[in-house]
């Protein structure tokens, strides 16, 4: 998997958690050890590079979500954004950004 869709993965999942107005230590932590997890290459290196090219972006989820095409990463990217979002409790504007990710992707939320 390449760097840079990991990457992709990432900033999906940060601009959902900051929705509520910050990613939290503990999202931030949830989603390096899921990604981990997952994708051991990626490493805290990668990821806390692509966190700083989040905080020093000013994109929109739109724009981050067009970078995915793969329907594998796409389940992946939300299930990540989901569950690093949840990790501090679910926020409603979180939902929101969430939902609205499934709905543009066409993708069907199982919850």
């Amino acid at each position: 998997m390449s760097i840079n869709t990991l990457s992709a993965c990432t900033w999906i999942a940060a601009c959902i958690c900051a929705k509520d107005g910050v990613i939290s230590e503990v999202e931030e932590q949830t989603m390096f050890r899921i990604l981990d997890e997952r994708f051991p290459d990626f490493n805290a290196e990668y990821f806390e590079s692509a966190l700083t090219e989040y905080f020093n972006s000013n994109r929109q989820i739109e724009d981050y979500l067009a970078l995915v095409d793969d329907k594998v990463l796409r389940r992946f990217a939300l299930d990540l954004a989901e569950l690093s979002a949840s990790a501090d409790g679910l926020d409603v504007r979180e939902n929101i950004a969430l939902e609205k990710a499934y709905l543009i992707w066409g993708i069907k939320n199982n919850a």
